[in-house]
């Protein structure tokens, strides 16, 4: 674990652990070593600092949309040495190889399966796109799913204690079984979105 990983989780357990009381629930779940493919859902621009911070000390690295580095180049210089890789959704051949990269590399590679933000009110999980199962299949890598409940909102009823904002790993799931074909790749997909949804049911915060 590198230095900068280490003074990003100090900077980070103040506001987090403490002033937002966040919980973290299934840390057991976690694999020490990468490389593999945390999944969760994503419905806050808090969503990945939460994942990184959720899962130290392992060190994690993202996926994020190349606009958060071109509109502010100053927290686009941040997001960088914080592990974020531009992605450009528009060519999803060059996301392909960049997180192939990573894993091949032995790195933990955060991927929020549904692609882009859920904004909706009354749906748990958006469609999952199917790169976290094709890419998780062609470096022959497993998956970590997580699900972060009550993440998007206003910070302030985090710290006021109107809502419970908490974060649990499931079990990996284990792509052995799957090989790389459209078919299995559509089924690791929807083994996907059946743990998410079975995280999002358990939530005991």
């Amino acid at each position: 674990m590198s230095l900068k990983w280490k003074i990003a989780y100090l900077v980070l357990h103040p506001l987090f652990g403490w002033l937002f009381r966040a919980k973290v629930y299934g840390k057991e779940n976690i694999p020490r070593k990468g490389p593999y493919i945390v999944a969760p859902n994503h419905t806050s621009f808090w969503d990945p600092p939460f994942v990184g911070w959720a899962m130290y000390p392992v060190e994690t690295y993202f996926l994020a949309k190349i606009d958060l580095f071109q509109h502010n180049k100053l927290f686009g210089a941040l997001i960088k040495w914080l592990h974020a890789i531009p992605l450009d959704r528009t060519n999803s051949i060059r996301g392909l190889k960049q997180g192939l990269k990573v894993l091949n590399e032995g790195k933990v590679l955060v991927v929020f399966p549904e692609g882009t933000r859920n904004r909706t009110n009354d749906r748990i999980l958006l469609p999952l796109k199917e790169g976290v199962a094709l890419l998780a299949l062609k470096a022959k890598v497993n998956i970590l799913p997580v699900f972060l409940y009550e993440s998007k909102g206003s910070y302030r009823d985090w710290i006021l204690g109107k809502r419970q904002l908490a974060i649990r790993f499931g079990e990996i799931i284990d792509t052995s079984k799957y090989n790389y074909s459209k078919s299995d790749i559509r089924k690791l997909t929807e083994e996907l979105e059946r743990r998410l949804l079975d995280l999002a049911k358990s939530n005991s915060a």
